[in-house]
């Protein structure tokens, strides 16, 4: 029988006096692996009884650092292969308003795109009251795949009133960013958006498109757009792969004021 490969983690260092937990420092440590490469995606980790006694620890302490990688999405079980690293996520933080270039620029990846069609239309009655138009007013439609590192990552559907941003088909849609189009060349100062993300299951042809392995649910992305005065500026639906992609929303509870009884005097 072969002995389980642990030279990985001889590098994590556990400190039994310090007042993060074992579990914690152990997560912290492997999630430092994980992201500098040292394990890379499909990674099968050594069994639970080696890692136990590479760390000096117990299997209830081994197991709640698994937890908290798991649900970060790091590591997942599977079934006949164990504990397997995933692919790195492109995580979508959702403090920022950022084009699809700014966020994939921030996270060090390269963005592209490819064209699929750019149109003007007439938009349907709901469109059509979103941005407040005239019935003959019409929107240019952008169909783009966007890519990551040269890896397809969202389909890309684009609705923007035309009287906003006219003549926008001279512009190379492709290889800039149109939120940089729209504000260095027409003036449009984007200051807020709201979304909608839901997972949906893909199409033949969005599999096809999006490159998606067998059984991959997709996660779409339902943008609506707005300039500082208020004018809706875009409606867009992204779907992205979801072995590639999550959202995370950070909340905050509202302060409520504390009632104390009062006494009688």
């Amino acid at each position: 029988m072969s002995t389980p490969n642990v030279a990985p983690f001889l590098s994590i260092r556990l400190d039994k006096d310090s007042p993060n937990p074992i579990y914690l420092q152990i997560a912290e440590g492997i999630g430092e692996l994980l992201k500098s490469g040292a394990l890379p995606a499909g990674y099968v980790l050594p069994p639970e009884r080696a890692l136990c006694e590479r760390f000096g620890i117990s299997r209830m302490t081994l197991r709640q650092a698994m937890g908290l990688l798991d649900r970060e999405g790091l590591i997942e079980s599977r079934r006949g292969r164990g504990t397997v690293v995933t692919p790195a996520r492109l995580r979508k933080q959702q403090q920022e308003l950022k084009s699809f270039s700014e966020e994939i620029r921030d996270r060090g990846g390269r963005p592209e795109s490819r064209l699929i069609s750019l149109e003007r239309t007439l938009p349907g009655e709901s469109v059509r009251d979103f941005f407040e138009l005239g019935d003959q007013q019409k929107v240019y439609e952008i169909h783009r795949l966007r890519l990551k590192d040269g890896e397809p990552l969202a389909l890309e559907f684009v609705r923007i009133p035309e009287r906003l941003c006219p003549g926008l088909e001279r512009f190379d849609i492709a290889k800039n960013s149109l939120y940089q189009i729209l504000e260095e060349s027409y003036g449009l100062r984007l200051e807020n958006c709201i979304e909608e993300i839901s997972a949906e299951a893909p199409t033949a042809k969005l599999r096809k498109l999006l490159a998606l392995p067998k059984n991959a649910a997709v996660l779409v992305v339902n943008r609506k757009t707005f300039a500082e005065d208020g004018r809706a500026v875009e409606l867009t639906r992204s779907t992205y792969r979801g072995d590639q992609y999550s959202a995370i929303v950070r909340s905050v509870r509202k302060k409520k004021p504390i009632l104390r009884a009062s006494t009688s005097s």
